[in-house]
């Protein structure tokens, strides 16, 4: 396992990203105190790693961290797919008040009906 300083991976994160894509991980550190752990999720031997990454982009969509689209991305799955997915964990995709998403729902259709 290669260590890097967080200055190094600021200035060159492909680096990084390599040196633990070669050897399943990498380290990160700050102030030469280990910081963080840059980890291959391909290499580190997990029982199914699709299902990690599943559970990270549903965890990431959750938090506001992703876009819906970006979680379905990262889990390795077509949208709706993952739309399922969400509904069945009761996990809301838009949040806000029922007037909210009234609004919302109204300017979409306005611009769908606009679209050439």
């Amino acid at each position: 396992m290669q260590a890097f300083s967080v200055r190094q991976l600021k200035n060159n994160p492909s680096s990084v990203l390599r040196a633990a894509e070669e050897d399943a991980m990498a380290l990160v550190t700050s102030h030469q105190q280990p910081a963080a752990l840059v980890v291959a999720l391909d290499r580190i031997g997990l029982p199914d790693p699709a299902a990690v990454r599943s559970g990270l982009a549903l965890s990431l969509f959750r938090t506001g961290s992703l876009s819906v689209a970006s979680a379905a991305r990262l889990a390795g799955l077509p949208l709706p797919r993952f739309l399922e997915i969400l509904a069945s964990l009761q996990i809301p995709v838009a949040e806000g008040s029922d007037a909210e998403l009234q609004s919302d729902l109204a300017m979409a259709r306005r611009w769908l009906r606009q679209a050439p």
